[in-house]
């Protein structure tokens, strides 16, 4: 039997576990989670934004590298410290504040 992985059995919110899965998620629940703003494919995203608990790296999640300009993580792995599994999603509300510490990392 293929190992699970975390992050499809349950889905991490605001660095605690929710025992519901992503897609069981009511639609209001899902309007809390920050949107990607960046560009894929000469449309806007709007795919869930992460954060990386490692290193603080932002952005949405995807299957290829380089597929959005936003982009912060390739499926689990981060693009900056490379570390998998550290993905928890972005509240709306929480988005800005942890837009402001990346950017004072000047990274």
């Amino acid at each position: 039997m293929p190992e699970v992985v975390p992050n499809n059995k349950y889905w991490l919110r605001g660095g605690k576990l929710n025992q519901k899965r992503h897609i069981e998620m009511t639609e209001e629940e899902k309007e809390n989670v920050a949107k990607c703003q960046g560009i894929k494919s000469d449309h806007p995203c709007k795919n869930p934004l992460f954060r990386c608990t490692q290193c603080g790296n932002y952005g949405c999640a995807q299957e290829v590298a380089e597929k959005c300009t936003e982009q912060g993580f390739k499926n689990d792995k981060c693009l900056n410290c490379g570390a998998a599994g550290t993905r928890l999603p972005i509240m709306s509300d929480e988005f800005a504040k942890f837009k402001a510490e990346w950017d004072k990392k000047d990274i």
